[in-house]
């Protein structure tokens, strides 16, 4: 009765394990007979080999093997290895029914009876394909990240391992640090720093930065294999397994030195811009208040000198020495600003057709009075038949008017000043003009031409800033010339030649007006608007004498005021007032009545110039202005 219990237990025990096994589904679970036939097929293994128990029981194991395993005898060989070993673990590519492979784990395990003779085998398999083809990703991915970091050549990077020795290196640090991988793997990350920072414990820190907080960023000095320096910019990363255990660093270098080059050039550039436009803003206020107080002197001396006849003739060389000193000083206050304008490229040039004859003889007639008073023998032959050339005529004769006022300042009086102009077989203007001066040493013609180059002796002797040829040089560069000198020292003299390139025909004028104006058409009424009172005074007194209607202001607001209630046809007007500018009253005036705009000022850059034609000015006229010039003005206005 007993035994009838127990055999029934065994049979119930024995359905449910193989209903249990049957239900599997994630694990194909079958058993074979001593020969390797299949005897039972579970769920799990229909579902993962595809076949049902009617197809493949019966039927020998190897059929889920595939062909090359088949032919390597492999089924016999687990086999026998399970029947010797009592199991057998193996990882590869089996095969499904439709002829497809999936990557599985198999375990084949013997079973025996009570004499321990082998009776079956039974068989697992669990199919491991996606873990395979993650596998296979993260093993391309890898690669291809190994790859690309290997072919990185700007930063170095590589891995350490916990204590900071070198378990990795890619191109970029061997470019960077100079160090091939079988040179430098397994060494200490201490070697690319400095011997104060390795003092510091500088490498050390890093690490232990990165261990606390995951990271370390830092920017220094690093070495490379030749003991050269660097400046780098260096990441440091910590690298932990599942478990949060550091298993190493990443590291990445990248050097910086072009980078602070770059940022020193440029604040190096900025502060010379800074600089620069500080001493531009300093010199156009100094020239501003040069210029103001000038103004007056060198109007009431043009006045006095074209009327000289009416004077005491005690006082008509004074009268003169005036004017001509106070056209020096202004000339002096130009020389500087115009330096800064032609290296800095900020010249504008308004060129035209000009007749260089005219140019000449117009400069010559300023240096009249020098060459009468110093009595100094003049030989002027303008021979040239081509004379008409492209080019600033208000600049060409600057140059022009430089070199006659070098030769004139530098002859002791009664000595000799020539001038010709030539044609060469290249369609060239050629000007020379040659004195008996006290010539130029050798050694310093060389650097003539270059800004303050004139000897401390001469400066005190003649005067001068030193900057004339400098600026005659910068202009004839700019239309295209060339200008040179020849002298065979100390009392020889000196010749100067200047070519300009002529054009074959003779189109327009020279567009240089005449120095003495001629009288104006019809009486002016002219609001003068001037904060300085001498300028204020002198300026309405002359222009009242030569028949002009002249309102006074003083201030940005008087002006406007007055504007409102009388009609003007000229606004003569400062640029800078004490309650607001020259630009706002002839903006206003304008809006107001049709009326023409004189800018009378001190500041005389294109971009004062500019802003001045924006703001509605139809001239302008830098200070200080030779009365004769305001009154050329005053004719166009009234013609």
């Amino acid at each position: 009765m007993r035994k009838r219990k127990v055999t029934g237990v065994l049979h119930e025990t024995e359905e449910r394990c193989r209903l249990l096994l049957e239900s599997v589904q994630d694990y194909a679970i079958f058993m074979l007979d001593p020969n390797g036939l299949i005897e039972t097929w579970n769920a799990g293994a229909q579902y993962i080999n595809g076949y049902s128990a009617d197809q493949i029981v019966g039927q020998d194991f190897s059929r889920l093997y595939t062909d090359e395993d088949k032919a390597a005898g492999k089924p016999e060989r687990q086999l026998k290895e399970a029947r010797t070993k009592g199991r057998v673990e193996d990882e590869s590519w089996l095969v499904r029914k439709d002829g497809s492979r999936f990557w599985a784990r198999a375990v084949i395990t013997a079973i025996r009876d009570s004499k321990g003779e082998v009776i079956g085998f039974a068989e697992v398999i669990h199919d491991l394909t996606e873990r395979k083809n993650a596998e296979e990703k993260l093993r391309a991915s890898e690669e291809q990240f190994r790859m690309l970091v290997d072919g990185v050549d700007e930063y170095a990077i590589y891995l350490l391992d916990p204590d900071g020795n070198i378990a990795t290196w890619n191109a970029g640090a061997e470019r960077i640090k100079g160090y091939s991988a079988e040179e430098i793997i397994g060494k200490n990350l201490a070697c690319f720093y400095t011997s104060l920072d390795v003092a510091a414990g500088k490498p050390q820190h890093n690490l232990e930065e990165a261990r606390l907080y995951g990271h370390s960023r830092d920017q220094g000095l690093r070495v490379r294999k030749d003991g050269s320096t660097f400046s780098a910019e260096v990441t440091l990363t910590a690298l932990r397994d599942e478990r949060g255990k550091i298993r190493g660093f990443s590291k990445v270098t990248r050097d910086i030195s072009d980078l602070i080059r770059a940022r020193s050039a440029e604040a190096a550039r900025a502060a010379a811009e800074k600089a620069n436009k500080a001493k531009d803003d300093f010199l156009a206020t100094l020239s501003h208040e040069l210029r103001a107080p000038l103004t007056p002197a060198l109007a009431a001396a043009s006045y006095l000198a074209d009327n000289v006849e009416k004077l005491p003739a005690i006082f008509s060389d004074e009268v003169h020495t005036i004017r001509r000193n106070v056209q020096l000083q202004a000339r002096l206050i130009d020389d500087l600003l115009d330096l800064t304008r032609v290296t800095r490229g900020k010249l504008q040039l308004r060129f035209d057709r000009v007749d260089a004859h005219e140019i000449i003889r117009e400069a010559l007639g300023i240096a009249q009075g020098e060459i009468l008073e110093k009595r100094l023998r003049t030989s002027v032959e303008l021979n040239a038949k081509k004379h008409n050339t492209w080019a600033d005529p208000i600049r060409i004769q600057q140059v022009f008017w430089n070199l006659i006022s070098n030769a004139v300042k530098f002859t002791p009086s009664g000595g000799q000043v020539e001038i010709r102009t030539s044609n060469d077989g290249r369609d060239h203007f050629l000007f020379e003009i040659t004195d008996s001066g006290i010539g130029i040493d050798i050694k310093q013609q060389q650097s003539l031409f270059q800004p303050f180059q004139q000897e401390g002796q001469i400066s005190r002797q003649f005067g001068g800033l030193g900057l004339g040829l400098a600026i005659s040089k910068h202009l004839v560069d700019l239309h295209g010339g060339a200008i040179t000198v020849e002298s065979r020292g100390r009392s020889y003299g000196t010749t100067f030649k200047v070519t300009l390139d002529v054009l074959k025909d003779r189109v327009g004028r020279s567009g240089v007006p005449a120095t003495v104006p001629r009288k104006p058409t019809r009486s002016l009424r002219i609001l003068l608007v001037e904060d300085h009172a001498d300028t204020r005074r002198t300026l309405s007194r002359l222009l009242s004498h030569f028949g002009h209607d002249i309102s006074v202001a003083e201030s940005t607001q008087t002006a406007l005021d007055i504007v409102k209630v009388k009609q003007f046809d000229v606004v003569l007007s400062d640029i800078g007032l004490p309650d607001g500018s020259g630009y706002d009253v002839i903006a206003q005036a304008k809006q107001k009545q049709a009326v023409k705009g004189v800018a009378l000022t001190g500041f005389g850059s294109d971009e004062d110039i500019r802003r001045g034609q924006e703001a509605g000015f139809d001239f302008h006229l830098v200070k200080p202005v030779d009365f004769h010039e305001l009154r050329s003005v005053l004719d166009q206005v009234g013609a």
